[in-house]
């Protein structure tokens, strides 16, 4: 199956914005971008970014990927009658926590995803929101 593709240079303007949000959060972060297909485009870690963040933010932005939703929105509560969603957390699994955004193209088709992580959840989403634009 074919998907649509983001662009090297796309993934570049993302993480550069993402980049200087955090720097005027104080943070270090990672990022990593990922493409409708799931498959790893960009991975790129500030100088003084925590470890553990690595994988925090490929698991944001696989989560994003599978829901076509920014992370944080998956973590809502259950509404009565709704269907109880099936979250694999096998092989690094979801993260449903701030800082997963898809990226969507100009006719508003996912072409992939981004994973931000350094801060609380609440920054890491805003840092996402900015670098997506």
């Amino acid at each position: 199956m074919s998907h649509p593709t983001i662009t090297l240079e796309a993934a570049r303007q993302i993480i550069d914005a993402g980049q200087e949000k955090a720097r005027d959060l104080g943070l270090n972060a990672v990022f990593a971008i990922l493409d409708a297909g799931a498959n790893l485009v960009a991975f790129e870690r500030m100088d003084g970014a925590w470890l553990a963040s690595n994988d925090l933010a490929l698991a944001k932005s696989r989560t994003s990927i599978m829901f076509e939703a920014p992370s944080e929105t998956l973590n809502a509560p259950l509404q009565l009658g709704e269907p109880v969603p099936h979250f694999d957390h096998t092989n690094g699994g979801l993260l449903l926590m701030g800082g997963g955004a898809p990226i969507v193209d100009d006719s508003g088709r996912l072409i992939g995803a981004l994973g931000v992580s350094g801060g609380t959840p609440e920054q890491d989403a805003e840092i996402a929101r900015t670098a997506i634009g």
